[in-house]
């Protein structure tokens, strides 16, 4: 995979994010931060092969037997998948676009279908993460860390329409790594089933007051993109 640095990575997401913007409001989702984090990792911020002109794919979107047959521009290359408990060299077709907006118009198509239904009920960009690998987008098993650190590193969520309808905590500067003491310090209700509410405000999967939990959770307080229930 092309490597990129931060500043290129800024560069590519001024570019690309209005495009997604543009068309994922559109089409009716809320969520754009994870779909400009796939762009970022998936064609390494236009610098991979599969990216750069002219085959202008920054999804990593394959060609299946419908868009071959239908006789679509296509190009063969050689994909890293994640295959029975290790990951694999193996090569694939690819769907080719014309530009970048024909490639963002084209991965909203490919997840217009009902396989990618769930996507439109997103409300953070974890679950639309979650949601992406649940309908195997992806074979990685990390790809869900790797999109939502991707979206805290470049700060992403200020492109999401939720920014329109959510409020957030303030951010919390503290030295503890204690929930419910940040919480506290803020004074805001720290017990638990306002924590619950919290959680489930910002993540899909149930809340068991698990360290895992109140450690993601006090990721986006310190980031002050911790969703008010």
């Amino acid at each position: 995979m092309a490597k990129y640095s931060s500043a290129e990575a800024k560069s590519f997401i001024e570019y690309i994010a209005p495009l997604i913007q543009r068309e994922g409001f559109a089409r009716g989702y809320s969520i754009v931060s994870t779909t400009i984090a796939q762009a970022i990792i998936e064609g390494a911020c236009g610098k991979s092969g599969l990216a750069k002109a002219p085959n202008n794919n920054h999804f990593g979107l394959k060609a299946g037997q419908s868009w071959l047959k239908a006789g679509k521009p296509a190009v063969n290359m050689k994909t890293g998948e994640f295959y029975n408990g290790k990951y694999v060299d193996v090569n694939d077709w690819f769907r080719k676009y014309g530009s970048t907006q024909e490639c963002v118009e084209g991965y909203y198509d490919f997840i217009s279908t009902s396989r990618y239904a769930n996507l439109r009920d997103a409300k953070t960009f974890r679950q639309f993460a979650e949601y992406l690998k649940a309908d195997q987008y992806a074979t990685s098993p990390s790809y869900i860390n790797t999109l939502c650190n991707v979206v805290q590193k470049y700060n992403l969520t200020k492109y999401d329409e939720q920014n329109i309808h959510h409020s957030y905590f303030p951010a919390y500067d503290g030295k503890t790594d204690s929930i419910v003491e940040a919480l506290t310090s803020l004074g805001i209700d720290s017990s638990a089933d306002y924590r619950r509410a919290i959680y489930n405000a910002n993540f899909s999967d149930a809340y068991t007051k698990s360290a895992k939990q109140n450690t993601a959770m006090m990721i986006l307080l310190r980031q002050g993109a911790l969703i008010r229930p």
